[in-house]
């Protein structure tokens, strides 16, 4: 399931790619490529121009969904890279009875802190729901805490049936 999930990630990443220089040549070349101009005059006169300042209504339609697309690329891609570093770190549980979470405590907020401590006494490893338990708050502030922890990656949730098991990372 996690390597589908990579793959998606990195197909989503390669097709943004695709899409951002397929943009980018569209842009440039209706920008800078002469196109041919027919323009009729008052007196009836037709001139014909191949100036580059000059562009039509199907032309500029282009070149403005071809700007669109490569901000929303150039987005997806700025932002898609932070969550790919995130996914790329080794996610490994620590063992029972470790202690160097005590030079962390005093950095996290309180039920942060009480989250960790509970979670190092359970041996490093325990239910979402139970945890919620001990620590006397409801499943939606805990789903909160934990996701504070998780962003802050020192600890990993993984689905367990219809809660989740919380280790902290090592």
């Amino acid at each position: 399931m996690e390597s589908m999930h990579k793959f998606m990630v990195k197909f989503s990443i390669f097709i943004s790619i695709v899409v951002l220089i397929t943009s980018l040549v569209l842009l440039f070349n209706g920008l800078f490529t002469p196109q041919p101009l027919q323009i009729t005059l008052e007196s009836g006169q037709e001139i014909t121009t191949s100036a580059a300042e000059y562009f039509a209504l199907a032309e500029v339609l282009l070149m403005i969904i071809c700007a669109f697309l490569i901000g929303t690329a150039a987005t997806y891609l700025f932002y898609n890279s932070d969550q790919a570093k995130i996914t790329s770190l080794p996610q490994q549980p620590v063992e029972k009875n470790v202690k160097e979470y005590d030079t962390l405590l005093p950095l996290l907020k309180t039920h942060e802190k009480q989250a960790i401590i509970a979670l190092r006494d359970a041996g490093g490893e325990m239910q979402q729901n139970k945890l919620a338990l001990k620590l006397g708050v409801s499943k939606v502030k805990a789903t909160r805490i934990l996701s504070g922890l998780e962003q802050k990656r020192l600890i990993i949730k993984e689905r367990h049936g219809l809660t989740n098991m919380v280790k902290l990372r090592r």
